[in-house]
């Protein structure tokens, strides 16, 4: 079941509804978002409004086979618990997503150009001054430290240090290996690419990850405190 802190902060925006009290066919069509087509995966994110936080950090995964992953981080919540994860199957409705997620409940997006807007449990625009938009992701230079050791691959980006996932990207584990340093050495790198969620090794989490998608320049001379 969803954790009831974020159930009714959303619930407090009008996010989510129980599945069946909405008589809307959920059909899957051609009115995917610009450049949304189903063939990959499409991923979007903002900040959304919070009623006893700094604001929701939202990522929202559309996988090509039709399941999504929904993540949110509180920001600045005062529970240690502060990232919660959702996942189901998404289809669309004229100019609507429709998630439907594992407890049998429906959110809405509404398609606005290339990005998505959170609509409210009917279905119908949050009657609100916030924002309510998720931005479409799209690949963009990185800068981070790489480091694979025994099948573990990780990226921690320079400006905010985080830590992704860089498993499943055999161009970023090559480029590592002809630098030629001991398994394990963060190495600094410069890589075309995005965020996205993915399942975790571990049953039932999930890990932010990072997947390249054009250029990647390593430089074992250089560091995140020594950018060039």
């Amino acid at each position: 079941m969803m954790n009831k802190k974020i159930l009714l902060a959303l619930l407090a925006a009008g996010v989510f509804t129980v599945a069946g009290c909405q008589n809307i066919p959920t059909t899957q069509n051609d009115s995917a978002p610009q450049g949304q087509s189903r063939s990959t995966e499409k991923v979007f994110s903002g900040i959304v409004p919070c009623a006893d936080c700094s604001g929701i950090e939202t990522t929202l995964k559309l996988a090509k086979d039709g399941t999504y992953i929904l993540g949110q981080t509180y920001l600045e919540a005062k529970s240690e618990e502060n990232t919660f994860f959702e996942t189901g199957h998404w289809v669309t409705n004229g100019k609507k997503i429709v998630l439907n997620n594992q407890d049998g409940k429906k959110s809405y997006y509404l398609i606005n150009g290339e990005n998505l807007d959170m609509l409210d449990v009917n279905g119908e625009p949050i009657q609100s001054s916030f924002n309510y938009e998720l931005d479409k992701v799209t690949p963009k230079k990185l800068a981070g430290e790489y480091s694979y050791f025994a099948d573990s691959a990780l990226f921690t980006e320079c400006d905010t240090g985080r830590r992704y996932d860089a498993s499943e990207n055999i161009d970023l584990e090559r480029g590592y290996s002809a630098m030629g340093v001991e398994g394990g050495t963060p190495v600094y790198v410069e890589v075309e690419g995005y965020y996205t969620l993915r399942p975790s090794m571990e049953d039932g989490l999930f890990d932010n990850a990072v997947i390249q998608t054009g250029k990647i320049r390593f430089d074992k001379t250089s560091s995140c405190h020594i950018k060039k």
